[in-house]
Parts: C-alpha cells; structure tokens; sequence
C-alpha cells in the first residue's frame, strides 16, 4: 500500500511516527504490531484502518463467536461493510419471551448483530436459526423474513443495518 501510492519508508516512518526499522518488519512480515501502531500508519497513508488487515470478510451469512480476551485489551475489527452502502446503527434491547418479526428488506440489504447480554435466536425461516449469546458476531441478507426471539434473560444487542446505494 505503501508503494502503490508513492511514499518511501523514510516517509511513512516520518508521517507515522512509527520507525523506519519497525515498519521494515511489519512489510517483511517479521513483526506483530499493536492495534496503535497500524492505526497511526493507516492515518498517514489515509486510509481506513480495516484496509492494513487484507481481504475483506464481507460474506453472508458470516458468524463469529465469542472470542475470549488475552491481553490487558482487546480490539478487533468483526466485520466489515463495503463502499456504496448506507449504514444504521441501532441499540436492540428485548425482555424475554418478545418476538420481531421482520419483513423481508430491500435487496442488498444486510443485517449484522452483536449480542452484548442475554440469549437471542435469530430465525431466518422455518427451518434455520440461529442461536447467539453474549459476545456472539452474526452478519446476514436482511432481504429474506426473519424474525429476533428473546428466549430467556434480556438482551441488549447492536444491530447494524447496511442498504446498497443503487445507482
């Protein structure tokens, strides 16, 4: 990304604030940098920070779970929504035994949840659901009927809602 627009190491080490030595590495791939570091070197080659960590996973369905923490902190980018799409983001809290159900979205629409507390299915027909709990990342094509069941205990969640731009 570097050479692609231009900037020599020397350059990049100067904007970044980051070493000549230490971005050496991280190109050869001889180094595993903090989240800080690729920040400050995405800032000076302007670019998103998701850009320094490859392919994009923007693939539906898409289900993560939990991912237990091994340091002081943890940061993790566990998704990532393509250009030409509208975003919303909405806080999603539920008591028990309380169904949405949802008409099938636009096409090209996509849904993408992260359950913070509680238990939620996420029915997307008569015969597939899923079951997400505390921690759990589920991405999917809103344009089909779904339906979010609170099974148990109270869920608070965040729901992101992307739209394709049509042209």
């Amino acid at each position: 990304m570097r050479l692609a627009r231009n900037i020599s190491l020397n350059e990049l080490s100067k904007l970044s604030g980051v070493s000549k030595a230490a971005l050496s590495q991280l190109e050869s791939g001889n180094s595993n940098p903090r989240i800080d570091t690729l920040d400050a070197i995405a800032i000076a080659l302007r670019l998103p920070l998701g850009d320094l960590f490859g392919s994009n996973n923007e693939r539906y369905p898409y289900l993560e779970k939990k991912i237990p923490m091994k340091d002081t902190y943890s940061q993790v980018m566990k998704f990532r929504i393509g250009l030409g799409s509208v975003a919303e983001i909405w806080h999603l809290q539920m008591n028990p035994g309380v169904i949405i159900s949802s008409p099938a979205h636009t096409v090209g629409t996509h849904e993408h949840i992260m359950i913070h507390d509680g238990v939620l299915m996420l029915r997307l027909s008569s015969d597939e659901s899923v079951i997400l709990n505390s921690g759990d990342f589920y991405a999917f094509s809103g344009d089909v009927i779904h339906s979010y069941i609170c099974i148990d205990v109270a869920v608070s969640a965040t729901v992101v809602m992307s739209y394709s731009i049509q042209s």
